[in-house]
């Protein structure tokens, strides 16, 4: 979670707060200069940003409320987190294929069929046992 805890500060402004509620006549005239701001130091064109809150009943991953969330800005966050998100998956992976490469190697170098010396009996010792 901790690897995922950047995009979720990524996405935080995107999500101005509660806009207007149900009846309300208010105007929604809050600016998305912070927005605009992070996005565009993480290399985002300012374009793709829309300058004040816009619906977003359209889209599907930042909040369908009044957001600075535009269709393009949400399609390029989905890639980067899939991106992260598979980064992190190889990296695991990879450290488990590792680990477990590393114990086939022992199991294979250990003389002892069973694996665990002195835990499996030998060809003689089932007649001796009296099983």
């Amino acid at each position: 979670m901790s690897a995922l805890r950047p995009l979720l500060l990524l996405l935080l402004p995107l999500c101005p707060g509660p806009g207007p509620g149900p009846g309300s006549e208010a105007k929604v005239t809050r600016s998305c200069a912070e927005t605009r701001q992070v996005l565009g130091a993480r290399g985002y064109s300012l374009n793709l940003i829309p300058p004040a809150l816009i619906s977003g009943e359209h889209l599907r991953v930042c909040p369908q409320e009044y957001t600075c969330c535009s269709s393009e800005t949400e399609q390029r966050l989905i890639r980067e987190t899939e991106a992260t998100f598979r980064g992190l998956v190889e990296d695991s992976g990879s450290f488990m294929v590792h680990t477990l490469a590393v114990r086939h190697r022992k199991f294979d170098d250990n003389p002892d069929p069973c694996g665990c010396p002195g835990l499996c009996p030998g060809p003689g010792d089932w007649k001796r046992s009296g099983q």
